[in-house]
């Protein structure tokens, strides 16, 4: 899968803008890769998962650089030798991940969250250490490393203190390393945590400007799109695309860029942040329908690997939906939407009334549906489908069908084969942007003088002709600091309406995004 290159959506501020959306190139016929369901592990976890998985990812193993290689010169394969063994014991391919620099020789020995410890977040004093300590875990296990992940959540202090370019230098430095003593391993990009607007504005965008600059030496973009720790599946959708919006504005929409995989190496819910959000615990039923629609939205965001995150012994606290031994509910959806998605190819998805359906093909026709927004929403289906949730259960189809965030499988019956199929019963569904045929659409933006609940300031406010349901965001830049202010979000009316609050004073840029880039002219008030 590669990601459904769409047309940038224009703001000029202080003026009335009229952009004319051309039809955008989606993608159509996606087949699932089988690298779609991946995990990561805990540290306490010896043994194979209980579930299945193309790729495991190594990390917070005692496998990270300061592990490895103590000293100059110094390896100590002990602990990633039973890991990679691990992995190839339970059916899948190692992801190692590259990182946390050793404090023998970090820049700045201090950098570094004390979790992980000093120098960790530091880049390498002589990047040839780093060259150098690639080497010899290629050396070492060649092949049988299946993707190697040039860093973690580069765009975080936490794990980087270094610029957009030391990262893209040791990008390049990774790929030839790598790629010249295992072609076939992948190489894919340091990750970026999605839910950080800011960090994902002001690093991701000059490191992916950085790489374009050295001819994009990597296999794959990788996310790690965690929502706010009070979100589900659908906020996290919005959080790719807006990623997806940076990948575009900084490369220039480059088809190069595009053409890259996309991999998501960590994803799961309710984790605290940003800043004051608290962490929510999400009950079982709302886990098993969050673990099912998160595969379903990466299919139709086009993200070809996604690693769950994570498979623990036990209870984690950490995280807000829990898979390990025993929970059967989350269990059963990663089961159940694997068991649907593996082998089928998905023909484009629509939405109509609160409800996405996204068609597939495969040994049978069939189509998932499932609330736009996680709520709650009645769907008057076609009577003569049969129908089962996430968990595989069969599910009444007399009368309309209540839907949440969890997918439901409608399979078609011979007879009514045309329901299965994108655009096969004519109805006032709009086809999503990503999938299915283009839809033209022409995009009014007003940016004025105003207020919002009594607060004044520059508004913005708009219309969408044909993407009733889309969400925008918007943010005001001014320099290099990219602001977003409360309520920046919203739903385009049935009528195509939208207003998404009030900015900030002062001059700058004022941005509306939907499912493209981002573009604007200077404002001030």
């Amino acid at each position: 899968m590669r990601i459904p290159r769409n047309v940038a959506i224009g703001a000029a501020a202080l003026a009335l803008v009229t952009a004319a959306i051309a039809p955008a190139a989606h993608a159509v016929d996606i087949a699932v890769p089988g690298s779609e369901f991946s995990l990561g592990l805990a540290p306490e976890v010896t043994t194979s998962p209980g579930v299945p998985a193309a790729y495991i990812r190594l990390w917070d193993m005692k496998t990270a650089w300061r592990d490895i290689n103590p000293a100059p010169g110094v390896f100590d394969f002990s602990i990633m030798d039973q890991r990679v063994a691990q992995a190839e014991a339970a059916g899948a391919k190692p992801l190692v991940v590259l990182g946390l620099t050793p404090q023998w020789a970090a820049k700045d020995p201090s950098a570094g969250d004390p979790r992980w410890g000093a120098g960790t977040a530091s880049p390498p004093s002589n990047p040839d250490t780093y060259t150098a300590y690639v080497t010899a875990i290629m050396q070492r296990y060649g092949a049988r490393i299946g993707a190697v992940e040039v860093w973690n959540e580069a765009n975080l202090q936490t794990f980087w203190t270094g610029t957009p370019s030391e990262m893209a230098d040791l990008t390049l430095r990774a790929y030839r390393t790598i790629k010249s003593i295992s072609p076939g391993t992948a190489v894919i990009a340091a990750s970026t945590t999605t839910r950080l607007a800011n960090s994902v504005a002001t690093f991701f965008g000059p490191y992916a400007s950085a790489l374009k600059s050295i001819g994009y030496p990597l296999d794959a973009w990788t996310i790690h799109s965690y929502p706010a720790g009070n979100q589900g599946p659908s906020d996290r959708y919005q959080d790719i695309l807006e990623w997806r919006g940076v990948l575009i504005d900084a490369t220039g929409n480059d088809s190069a860029a595009l053409s890259k995989q996309v991999w998501d190496t960590e994803v799961n819910y309710g984790l605290a942040g940003p800043g004051p959000t608290p962490h929510t615990d999400f009950d079982a039923n709302t886990s098993g329908q969050f673990v099912a629609r998160t595969f379903v939205d990466s299919v139709r965001l086009g993200v070809d690997s996604t690693y769950w995150y994570m498979w623990t012994a036990s209870a984690f606290s950490l995280l807000g939906v829990q898979m390990f031994n025993g929970t059967t509910t989350t269990i059963g959806a990663y089961t159940t939407a694997r068991n649907w998605l593996s082998g089928s190819t998905l023909k484009g998805c629509d939405e109509l009334n609160g409800v996405i359906r996204c068609y597939f093909s495969g040994p049978s026709q069939f189509y998932l549906a499932m609330s736009a927004n996680d709520g709650p929403v009645s769907y008057a289906h076609q009577p003569t489908a049969t129908a089962e949730n996430w968990l595989g259960q069969p599910v009444s189809t007399t009368g309309p069908i209540s839907l949440a965030s969890g997918p439901v499988k409608f399979t078609c019956l011979p007879t009514d084969a045309a329901q299965c199929v994108l655009g096969g019963v004519p109805s006032a569904a709009t086809p999503l942007p990503g999938s299915g045929p283009a839809v033209a659409r022409t995009i009014t933006i007003t940016v004025a003088k105003g207020s919002v609940n009594g607060k004044k300031g520059l508004v913005i406010t708009g219309k969408s002709t044909g993407m009733p349901g889309e969400i925008v965001t918007s943010y005001w830049k001014q320099g290099s600091q990219k602001k977003f202010a409360p309520g920046n979000k919203a739903t385009v009316q049935a009528d195509g309406s939208f207003t998404v609050g009030k900015v900030t004073k002062g001059s700058g840029s004022a941005y509306v995004q939907g499912v493209g880039g981002v573009k604007s002219n200077t404002a001030s008030g």
